[in-house]
């Protein structure tokens, strides 16, 4: 039903339609047709890797098979019994010696080797001489050898006798006499050596085909691989299909050129492994692989449909509404294509009323005059492209000097730009603008000279600190080439970064800035221990790296703001570590709310500056009164505990609070105002006079009780400190 539906819309929607599902039908399939190219290649890849490894592994396996034989015929050619056998001279041979005893222990060494090669279908060991034969037969003309054992006549295959050097081996081909009945399975001869190395036998081996099969079969553990192994005379040994004879002859030379197979050769063995895929094989699985990628992409049709319509809806809704807003009611009803007839009325009326384009080209023309003037500007167009352009909105440059004047302030909008920039427009000057961000405007003065650059330069700067007092404005030099346009706005941008050497100004020139050798003053490390200094209470230090950092900054007249910037982190740093490690507190507000941009903005720095240090000594003072206070109560509390201690002395007392002789010196003077024998002796004397005043105590205790060794000492003392002897002073007292 929806198909049937799907004729019912309109023109418009049908043509939406169809366009969105044939981009959408597109682009699915060249991704699918990308990802099935991915896939091929990956599956050929992998095929040839698999099939270069199964004919290495079948080499490998030619190579032992062959290796087992020859220590098979080794083991053999050790026998004692046949070496008996052979010991005599071909003429003089005595076959009466093949009884059956030696015969059957013969094939018991032959069963016993067979044990160990599962793969050797038949074994036997034959000796001969001439035309006789000496085997488990019996003694044999060479007739009724070839006859018994191959059903073959003798001059056939007569080489199988002939003498073979060590390792070397023949082979009889599979089906080249079919017709007498000769075994199918391949046969290797293998000359039997003595431990002389002297040939006396040949060693005939069966290889039993079905086992070799299966050995490979589960080697390559693949059963839809196939694998042939030829001699390395090309007789084929044993492959993985049947074929006729007739194909014996073609099978190597075809293999060895079809492309869908990979071959390797044995090292020791000779024999040439081939191991690939049949063309039959591949294309059933290329024809798999285009199936699955087209039906994928049925399904991807299919989800298209739905994609595609959902997309239409979406899209068509407006364009409906819109046609029923503008159409009669007639229309909607007789016409089925309504909104197709009345979007093209819309748009040809669009074009055919020029009045409404040039009302649209009003509208936008300060918006391409502003964007075509940045590029000019910052050079991201070629000028031949953009000074056209300029030329067809109504822009042109007809004075030969030009100056970019780039302003700060706190909202650049358009009215307010071209305010300003109508004040120095005169006959011979004239002055465009351009938004560049919200805070951020250019001005781009042109002139018939220099010196009238420089004076609408500054008449710019006038009425900009008129209109607004917190603007800066950044001036260039000038240049007479439209191409160095872009140097000159970069050189009025990097001029913002710099304050003028007047905190009143509100503008600064480029060429102050290059005459002043500012360009050349990197960052001070005066300020490098500034946070530590706070950290340690060192006021003094801290005012002073402050005081060089500003005074280095400002050597050159013009200050980087980059610089300021960095004093007000720094300071911030400071006063969060004194806070930490001194316990201060500092309020940060001021500092972080300060920016480079305000007016007097090194003054109010310094200023800033010069609080924080005030704030940090005023506190370390207080904090080292508190400190003080507490010590002098420590110290006073220690004094009179140990007070007549007879081992009292200024060295024991800095030992207890950690300070030294001359530290603790001072500190008792500052605390008792006076030294520290002196207070102790007073104390002492002020305790003795109230024991002589109140006790009948001698005055050798008295003396040892308030603190001195021997009473000379203390009536010394205390004749100096009251006048009077001890004893005077009881008598007196009484």
């Amino acid at each position: 039903m929806k198909a049937f539906r799907f004729f019912r819309h309109s023109r418009t929607y049908r043509r939406m339609f169809l366009h969105n599902y044939a981009l959408y039908a597109a682009s699915s399939l060249l991704l699918l047709l990308a990802a099935g190219l991915f896939v091929f290649y990956q599956d050929a890849h992998t095929v040839r890797n698999n099939t270069l490894q199964a004919a290495a592994s079948l080499a490998y396996y030619a190579d032992d098979r062959l290796a087992a034989c020859q220590k098979l015929s080794a083991s053999v050619g050790q026998s004692e019994r046949l070496l008996s056998l052979s010991a005599n001279a071909a003429t003089d041979l005595d076959f009466s010696r093949l009884d059956s005893t030696t015969l059957f222990a013969a094939q018991h060494d032959l069963v016993s080797a067979k044990a160990l090669n599962r793969f050797a279908a038949t074994l036997g060991v034959y000796l001969y001489n001439k035309q006789y034969i000496v085997s488990d037969y019996g003694t044999l003309a060479l007739e009724s050898f070839y006859q018994s054992i191959f059903n073959m006549s003798p001059g056939v295959f007569s080489e199988y006798l002939r003498p073979l050097g060590s390792g070397s081996y023949l082979f009889l081909p599979r089906g080249a006499v079919e017709a007498t009945g000769t075994p199918l399975h391949p046969l290797i001869v293998l000359s039997v050596i003595d431990g002389h190395s002297r040939r006396y036998g040949n060693l005939f081996i069966f290889l039993d085909e079905r086992q070799l099969q299966e050995d490979i079969e589960q080697l390559l553990n693949n059963d839809d691989m196939e694998y042939y192994i030829f001699a390395g005379d090309g007789q084929l040994i044993v492959s993985s299909r049947d074929m006729e004879p007739e194909e014996f002859s073609r099978a190597f030379s075809r293999l060895e050129n079809d492309g869908h197979y990979q071959s390797a050769t044995g090292k020791y063995a000779g024999w040439t492994a081939f191991a690939g895929y049949s063309e039959s094989y591949l294309r059933q699985r290329l024809g798999i692989k285009l199936c699955f990628l087209a039906v994928t992409w049925v399904l991807l049709l299919l989800l298209g449909l739905i994609l595609a319509h959902t997309i239409c809806r979406k899209n068509y809704a407006p364009i409906r509404e819109l046609a029923h807003i503008v159409s009669s009611p007639e229309a909607r009803v007789n016409d089925e294509d309504m909104e197709y007839e009345v979007l093209k009325s819309i748009i040809s009326s669009i074009f055919k009323d020029k009045s409404l384009l040039e009302e649209q080209l009003l509208i936008y023309r300060p918006l391409l005059v502003n964007s075509m003037l940045l590029e000019l500007l910052e050079g991201t167009q070629p000028r031949t492209e953009v000074l056209p352009g300029l030329k067809k909105l109504g822009i042109e440059f007809p004075w030969p000097c030009h100056m970019c004047c780039c302003i700060l302030t706190h909202c650049a909008t358009q009215d307010f730009l071209m305010n300003v920039a109508q004040t120095i427009r005169g006959e011979e000057t004239s002055c465009l603008y351009a938004a560049f961000r919200k805070r951020f405007g250019i001005f781009l003065v042109s002139a018939a000279s220099p010196e009238k650059c420089r004076e609408a330069c500054a008449g710019l700067l006038a009425s900009v600190n008129q209109v607004n007092p917190d603007a800066f404005l950044g001036i260039s030099n000038e240049v007479e080439d439209l191409e160095r346009l872009g140097d000159a706005c970069q050189q009025s941008r990097e001029a913002l970064e710099y304050l003028p050497s007047d905190p009143s100004e509100r503008g600064i020139f480029w060429s102050q800035i290059t005459a002043s050798g500012v360009l050349k003053l990197s960052p001070p490390s005066c300020l490098s221990a500034l946070p530590s200094a706070f950290g340690a209470g060192q006021y003094t230090e801290a005012r002073s790296s402050l005081n060089l950092y500003f005074q280095a900054v400002t050597r050159c007249g013009p200050v980087k703001k980059e610089h300021l910037t960095l004093a007000r982190d720094q300071l911030l740093a400071a006063m969060s570590r004194a806070g930490k490690e001194q316990g201060l507190y500092f309020n940060p507000v001021p500092l972080s709310t300060w920016t480079p941009e305000q007016p007097e903005a090194l003054e109010c720095l310094r200023e800033l500056a010069a609080l924080a240090c005030d704030g940090l000594e005023q506190g370390i003072l207080k904090s080292r009164g508190q400190k003080l206070l507490n010590s002098a109560q420590s110290l006073t509390d220690y004094l009179q505990l140990h007070l007549f201690d007879e081992d009292l002395s200024l060295s024991k007392l800095a030992d207890a609070f950690q300070l030294s002789e001359s530290s603790m010196s001072r500190r008792i003077k500052q605390i008792t105002d006076c030294n520290f024998l002196d207070y102790v002796n007073r104390k002492r004397i002020e305790y003795a006079c109230s024991l002589l005043a109140g006790t009948d105590q001698s005055v050798n205790d008295i003396a040892r009780a308030c603190g001195y060794v021997n009473d000379i000492t203390f009536r010394r003392l205390f004749k100096k400190y009251m006048g009077i002897t001890p004893g005077d002073y009881r008598r007196k007292g009484n």
